[in-house]
């Protein structure tokens, strides 16, 4: 008789089913596995990681009341369990990333809707909390609490759309981005990508000219950004020079005029001037803005693929041996294989040659990584070099990383002795900023121009996201940045001149050596 019931008892635990500790594992599969998902394939709610979170934790319960004896294999798919909802819970509730249209392959997701298209107002409040709860998930200013101005801002939206006869993607969008512009973050900001925009047809021959876009309708383009100008609110930045710029973006278009509150249907005026300093005024009417295939044809373009590779290309250089000088052309900081080539080459040819002057142009750089600065000095002679610090908004945590004094892992074969000169403008922003700001606080050379665009106290390394109904295209900053040196202020040129004239001062230098 005891014999029967042992040989039961062994039976049964052969026969336990093995799912007991498999289903913990499946779910944390599944659950960590939504993280790529999500980043690379599609957006989903953040509920979907708290589910099979609370799945991964049944499942455990079930296997330690389930299963018998084997603690040692409950012990480790315990831990693995533990792991595995940490890592789900993380994923979407503290990646700045969640639901980013970042990593997203289909570009599709970059367009909104017609400028015009009318949205219900469900649709149009849908967007706008959208807007606001990743504001307020990954802003270092909302980390404790929402500032008062912004909630005030916000209740007075929600309401104004209520009450709205009208709500077209325009009107939303300037809604959303009258909340993002009390932030002073130009990073922080809202863009509409129109699919099939209407362009003011004259644009090409005035850029050939050389021409300045100084106002329209006889505003001054500074008069925009006052407080009762109808643009005011319509554009985030941190340095007036920078929302002119965006001003000037939309004034491109037909649909952007729109947007920002210019009434186009009596015919508009742009306001000019010359290189050599003539007023040109410039008087057109809806027919005619054409669409980009109109504007191709109308201004006689043959080429519109950019040219050939190398003069398309975001990194380039010339040498000039005569004046002992070089140039890097930087329109991007895209720390990337042809980047790290080209400088390659550059500073192999700088040796070669004897050159002892050389500029990096970064007057038409908005920004990237970081990085390319950082591979930059590894060819100068020095032996270390400071960033700024930064708090990072990760969710319910903020990170805090102190200024950092960075060893320079130097190629000593290649090291350039020479003068080091960068030329920025107002057009220079974010990484192009901080690639002058470690230049200029670390003593490493002469910056020549205007400030760049952006504060270097400030606000940046954003995360992109798609509103759903008007498909307005909205990026937030995560990360709130200390200059390297303390100081506060703009990264201000010890030359300042007018950017078209920074390439001449650069030659001046080498000349004067």
């Amino acid at each position: 008789m005891r014999k029967i019931k042992r040989q039961t008892k062994i039976m049964g635990r052969e026969k336990q089913n093995p799912l007991l500790w498999l289903s913990p594992v499946i779910f944390i599969i599944i659950g960590i596995g939504l993280i790529p998902l999500n980043l690379f394939l599609f957006s989903m709610p953040e509920w979907i990681t708290i589910l099979f979170s609370a799945f991964i934790l049944a499942a455990s319960v079930i296997m330690w009341l389930k299963l018998k004896r084997r603690l040692h294999i409950k012990i480790i798919t315990s831990v693995f369990s533990l792991f595995g909802i940490t890592v789900t819970l993380f994923g979407s509730l503290c990646n700045p990333y969640w639901n980013s249209i970042m990593f997203k392959s289909d570009r599709s997701l970059y367009y909104c809707k017609v400028y015009d298209c009318e949205l219900t107002y469900s649709q149009a409040k849908a967007d706008l909390d959208y807007a606001f709860k990743y504001l307020k998930k990954l802003h270092p200013l909302f980390y404790k609490s929402t500032p008062e101005e912004i909630q005030n801002r916000y209740d007075r939206v929600a309401a104004e759309l209520k009450n709205a006869d009208k709500i077209t993607v325009n009107r939303l969008a300037e809604q959303v981005q009258g909340i993002f512009s009390l932030l002073g973050d130009a990073h922080t900001s809202l863009f509409l990508n129109y699919d099939d925009p209407r362009y003011m047809k004259y644009i090409g021959a005035h850029k050939s000219a050389g021409d300045s876009l100084i106002g329209i309708n006889g505003q001054s383009l500074e008069s925009l950004l006052d407080a009762d100008s109808p643009c005011h609110n319509k554009v985030s930045y941190e340095v007036g020079s920078w929302g002119i710029i965006q001003l000037k973006n939309y004034m491109n278009t037909l649909e952007g005029l729109d947007y920002l509150g210019i009434p186009t249907d009596k015919g508009i005026t742009y306001n000019y001037r010359s290189k050599s300093g003539e007023k040109i005024d410039v008087s057109v009417t809806e027919s005619d803005f054409l669409t980009y295939d109109e504007y191709v044809k109308f201004n006689g373009i043959t080429d519109t693929s950019g040219g050939d590779a190398e003069e398309a290309s975001f990194v380039s250089y010339r040498i000039d041996r005569d004046k002992s000088a070089a140039i890097l052309t930087l329109t991007e900081c895209n720390y990337n294989r042809e980047y790290t080539d080209t400088i390659k080459a550059m500073f192999k040819e700088i040796k070669a040659q004897g050159i002892e002057n050389l500029a990096v142009d970064l007057r038409d750089n908005g920004g990237g990584n970081s990085l390319v600065a950082n591979e930059f000095f590894k060819y100068l002679n020095t032996e270390s070099f400071k960033e700024g610090g930064f708090d990072w908004r990760l969710g319910c945590f903020m990170i805090n990383i102190p200024q950092i004094v960075n060893e320079n892992e130097k190629y000593e074969e290649l090291l350039f002795k020479g003068e080091l000169y960068l030329l920025t403008s107002n057009n220079s922003f974010s990484s192009a900023m901080l690639f002058a700001q470690f230049v200029k606080d670390n003593g490493l050379g002469t910056i020549i121009g205007e400030a760049p665009g952006n504060d270097p106290n400030g606000y940046g390394d954003i995360s992109v996201f798609r509103l759903p109904n008007s498909g307005a295209v909205i990026q937030i900053s995560t990360k709130e940045f200390k200059r390297a040196d303390n100081k506060v202020g703009l990264i201000e040129p010890d030359i300042p001149c007018d950017r078209d004239e920074a390439l001449d001062y650069f030659h001046k230098e080498c000349a004067g050596r």
